[in-house]
């Protein structure tokens, strides 16, 4: 099979071109993304469930049920660029979230009697 020789000037845009979708897909090319904590409680009453979002490595961002139980809940994880919380409560108790990148608070709510809430943020 002949072969073609390429030119250093598109060898070097192929290559860096290649390193930027790289560096993409594996965020910022090593930049740590920072965990977010997510919290939710109730007043009033108990959780009824709670919804968050986060990173799952390749898979991008997903949204699952937590297990909850009593009247509070919270857990660490990646959440990307959305990390977002959603909160029932049972009953007429009034539900909390709150979203915390460190020491920063990214989102807070308080919800109306009986109404769930969400808080989310981009990053």
């Amino acid at each position: 099979m002949p072969t073609f020789p390429i030119p250093a000037p598109t060898k070097l845009i192929t290559t860096m071109a290649g390193l930027a979708v790289a560096c993409g897909l594996l965020t910022a090319c090593g930049a740590e993304s920072s965990d977010v904590t997510y919290k939710a409680w109730t007043e009033g009453g108990s959780l009824q469930s709670v919804r968050h979002d986060y990173v799952d490595g390749l898979n991008g961002a997903v949204s699952t049920p937590a297990k909850v139980s009593g009247a509070t809940w919270s857990t660490q994880e990646d959440g990307g660029h959305s990390p977002r919380i959603k909160v029932v409560p049972t009953g007429k108790g009034v539900a909390h979230c709150l979203l915390k990148e460190g020491d920063r608070v990214l989102d807070q709510q308080k919800g109306a009697a009986g109404q769930p809430v969400t808080c989310s943020a981009k990053r």
